[in-house]
């Protein structure tokens, strides 16, 4: 039997003959003789020949691939970009349709208001010509359900959400008390009950209709989300005003919430504050007025007679009659 020993090239041998690295070299030799297996070495391994050689050149390269690699991935990044930027990207088409709809929305606002102007300026040519005083009584209905803008003395009550409570340490910042709409019924309510003659609130009047609803987080005014802070204007003697609330049960509430909850409110008097006029409603229906101020009865519609029954009926009714 042949021993161990090296081939012609200088690799070692197993009692078969094969190399150290033949497939079934390594099975074959544990099988033969455990003992007499050379363990291989570091430098006869074959994945040590795989290795890279570490050397300047090898660095070069791996640098230059690196560069490469950075500008092609900098180029697609700016690519894309400038696509996300364009004029026809979807961010871009949803700005411009916004802007469209908000300039039609002002143009429609606009047209609005001049009809407005133009029904007003026929309603007080047809008042002036019917005479006696419906022009004044027309201007004092209005001014009663909120139709026309008023300006003049008053107050304003400010009503605004808490500042962040403090919280426990490392919780990060507390939470905030929110002003709600029972707070804000409760004092435009008590602006009322102090004398006040119009009230309004962030620029929306309110008048005896006027519905202060929470939507969510939200506060409606006449179905209108409005944010803090809530600014209500209130006209009439500012001092008159404020020390009505103040004295009343309003006035304590205010306060309550003011120290408990940390609501701030504030009182500031003017001269010249102004309330805008309320949205007029939809006119469904009308009826017109005789010369006593009563309504008309309502039109009876013209309906067509059967002549044939009408004659059956006379001539049934002269039967009975005749003898």
């Amino acid at each position: 039997m042949r021993g161990r020993g090296r081939t012609p090239g200088g690799e070692h041998t197993t009692p078969h003959g094969e190399t150290p690295y033949s497939p079934t070299s390594l099975l074959r030799a544990l099988t033969a003789d455990p003992y007499s297996v050379d363990p291989l070495r570091e430098e006869e391994h074959p994945t040590a020949s795989a290795t890279p050689p570490d050397n300047r050149r090898m660095r070069a390269v791996t640098l230059l691939l690196a560069a490469v690699l950075g500008f092609v991935v900098a180029v697609s990044v700016l690519d894309l970009r400038d696509q996300a930027s364009g004029a026809d990207s979807p961010r871009a088409l949803l700005e411009q349709e916004v802007l469209d709809v908000r300039a039609e929305t002002e143009g429609l606002e606009d047209r609005r208001t001049e009809l407005e102007g133009q029904i007003a300026s026929a309603q007080e040519e047809v008042l002036d010509a019917g005479g006696d005083d419906a022009a004044q009584r027309l201007g004092e209905y209005e001014q009663a359900g909120g139709g026309v803008a008023m300006s003049g003395s008053g107050v304003v009550l400010t009503l605004d959400d808490s500042a962040p409570l403090p919280s426990g340490p490392g919780a990060g910042p507390g939470t905030v008390n929110r002003v709600t709409d029972g707070d804000l019924q409760i004092a435009v309510n008590g602006l009322w009950a102090a004398g006040a003659e119009a009230v309004s609130v962030n620029g929306q009047r309110v008048s005896s209709t006027t519905a202060i609803r929470t939507a969510g987080s939200a506060v409606l005014v006449d179905f209108r989300p409005l944010s803090p802070p809530y600014e209500i204007t209130a006209l009439g003697d500012p001092d008159t005003l404020r020390a009505g609330v103040q004295d009343a049960e309003a006035g304590a509430y205010l306060s309550e919430i003011s120290t408990r909850y940390g609501i701030g409110i504030s009182w500031t008097a003017g001269e010249d504050l102004s309330v805008p006029a309320r949205a007029l409603g939809t006119l469904r229906e009308a009826r017109h007025m005789d010369d006593e101020g009563e309504q008309s009865p309502d039109p009876v519609p013209d309906t067509t007679t059967d002549t044939t029954s009408d004659s059956a009926a006379g001539g049934g009714a002269e039967q009975e009659d005749s003898p």
